[in-house]
């Protein structure tokens, strides 16, 4: 079963900007704090995703947080992974 056809949700500048730091693609998933954005390497995509294309990277969004996000942004990026002023949002 592959994933679900592309779907339309801005991603900021910052968020591929990210990406292309660390290389890959990356999930929104469910965690306790809300959406967050991981690398596919920790957090692999279901079948049942759906796919947004971003910069030269694709995001899987878990289709359980879909209806509750109108943008991947910065703050969807666990706090442990910045340093310095990256951590000011």
């Amino acid at each position: 079963m592959s994933p679900l056809p592309a779907y339309e949700i801005p991603v900021t500048d910052e968020v591929i900007a990210y990406m292309d730091e660390r290389g890959g693609d990356f999930r929104v998933s469910t965690a306790c704090s809300g959406p967050v954005l991981m690398s596919v390497k920790v957090k692999p995509p279901k079948p049942t995703d759906v796919v947004i294309k971003a910069g030269g990277h694709i995001i899987y969004i878990s289709r359980y947080q879909l209806e509750w996000i109108s943008e991947i942004s910065m703050r969807m990026v666990p706090r442990f992974f910045f340093t310095g002023s990256e951590y000011a949002l």
